[in-house]
């Protein structure tokens, strides 16, 4: 498998909007956390650590290398509040176009 630094991802459902819309299409640069640790505001691509599917939450809360990500749209989020904080070897790479 090839390793490629940028990744498209097509949002489904509605756990991001008004940011991000169910459909729409966004980038993750897989390498924007290589030099620095992803911060509090940050959108970012994480492995759900239910089961491994991809989720893209913004970063709420940061515990040393430890993450609470939700969805800007809570009522529709299956987020941290669901599987806890998650570990930085979760968090793949942060949003940079939507």
């Amino acid at each position: 498998m090839i390793w490629l630094p940028i990744i498209h991802y097509k949002i489904f459902g509605q756990s991001m909007s008004i940011t991000l819309q169910n459909g729409q299409h966004i980038l993750v640069n897989r390498c924007a956390f290589f030099f620095k640790q992803p911060q509090v505001g940050d959108i970012v691509a994480a492995k759900d650590p239910r089961d491994g599917k991809i989720l893209i939450k913004r970063i709420a809360k940061k515990e040393k290398q430890k993450y609470f990500l939700m969805g800007d749209n809570p009522a529709h989020s299956t987020d941290s509040r669901t599987f806890g904080m998650i570990d930085r070897k979760n968090i793949l790479g942060k949003v940079i176009f939507f």
